[in-house]
């Protein structure tokens, strides 16, 4: 199992509804209880522009506010059985995310997994992005956003921010990110 800075190989993510606000304090926990070579707890999380006193800052919150993911490279038929036994010790914990009715499809398909991968840094958190508006067209030029334009629902160039829908546990949803228009022509 990888140890270290291998982590990023990891190829099953499953994901935890948790009590909101409690998200860091189970990442301590589930590190605690869980073999940290196998397993890796993480808050995603995402920049958002916070003005103070006429000067913007760029400060990282919660992506998911009440879920914490985690990265393992245990066989998925095991996850479910660790996790859960991990769910009865944490009452912070209120569920296992799966797919449809199957409560043991808890491993995030791949191909979701490797688009969130794409949008993480190093840290797990989506970056801000920069782009421009060309008539009713945005056109993103750097960050996490680059190549995703028409996943973009909405700009509000004023708080800075873009929602955008994307796919999680097979469900569609909508996540709002930072976007800076730096331009409109």
């Amino acid at each position: 199992m990888p140890c270290g800075d291998e982590w990023r190989l990891m190829k099953n993510w499953v994901i935890l509804f948790a009590r909101t606000g409690s998200e860091e304090k189970l990442v301590q926990i589930l590190t605690q209880k869980l073999n940290s070579c196998e397993y890796l707890p993480f808050v995603p999380s995402k920049e958002v522009p916070y003005r103070r006193k006429g000067i913007v800052h760029n400060v990282r919150k919660p992506l998911f506010p009440g879920y914490v993911f985690v990265q393992t490279d245990v066989e998925a038929e095991l996850i479910a059985k660790k996790m859960n036994a991990v769910l009865e010790d944490t009452k912070d914990i209120y569920s296992l995310l799966h797919y449809g009715s199957n409560k043991k499809d808890v491993v995030m398909r791949e191909s979701e997994r490797l688009y969130w991968e794409r949008l993480f840094d190093s840290e797990f958190c989506i970056a801000g992005s920069v782009g421009f508006i060309e008539g009713d067209k945005i056109c993103v030029t750097s960050g996490a956003l680059m190549g995703l334009e028409g996943q973009i629902k909405r700009v509000n160039r004023h708080k800075r921010e873009a929602v955008v829908e994307m796919e999680m546990m097979g469900s569609k949803r909508e996540v709002t990110l930072m976007l800076d228009v730096v331009s409109v022509v």
